[in-house]
């Protein structure tokens, strides 16, 4: 064999090689239900028709619009964002203030857990008052519940009385109880 021959046959092997570490990388990549369907992309027709049976067929479970009224809606959307107005006010001089003034909008079992634990303010963060308030939906997947999500923009005070910008994030979880909504849960600034 020639030099030159010898040359060629390394290429080609390093080529056929590559060539097989490419293949079998990308065979890995692939979800195994993707092997056994045609590698065709799907028309616009296919996919106008998925869309409309999605609307028409069913319903999607994370949708609260979808299975309740706007009357409710509505009204629960009044009662979060009153229930955040006054929960959110906190004064370190009579800690339970914000509690008493959500009473109205929470459940006697939710009252009755936060008048047992009382917030204490710190020496950054002794009064809480809200100025906007801003009331946007969210997904939620419990028939049982309807949640709206709170942004409150406000000052906070410290025990000098200087105050700084705060904005929290109330995730407000309401019932019916009684023929009224009430509020039974509210986690604040939940992480992502």
């Amino acid at each position: 064999m020639s030099v030159r021959q010898k040359k060629m046959l390394v290429l080609l092997s390093i080529i056929v090689f590559l060539g097989i570490m490419i293949s079998a990388f990308t065979f890995k990549q692939k979800p195994a239900s993707s092997l056994h369907q045609k590698r065709q992309a799907p028309s616009s027709e296919s996919v106008q028709e998925e869309h409309e049976a999605m609307i028409e067929g069913r319903e999607n479970p994370y949708d609260q619009t979808q299975r309740n009224t706007k009357g409710d809606l509505q009204r629960t959307k009044e009662v979060a964002t009153e229930f955040v107005r006054a929960f959110a006010s906190f004064n370190g001089k009579n800690p339970s203030e914000h509690i008493e003034k959500a009473k109205p909008y929470m459940s006697e079992e939710m009252y009755q857990n936060y008048k047992n634990q009382k917030e204490r303010g710190t020496l950054t963060y002794d009064k809480v008052v809200p100025e906007t308030l801003q009331t946007t939906e969210v997904s939620n997947d419990d028939p049982d519940v309807i949640q709206w999500n709170v942004v409150m923009q406000g000052k906070v005070y410290d025990v000098e009385g200087k105050a700084q910008p705060e904005e929290d994030w109330y995730l407000v979880t309401l019932k019916k109880q009684d023929d009224r909504y009430k509020v039974v849960g509210v986690r604040v600034n939940l992480p992502n």
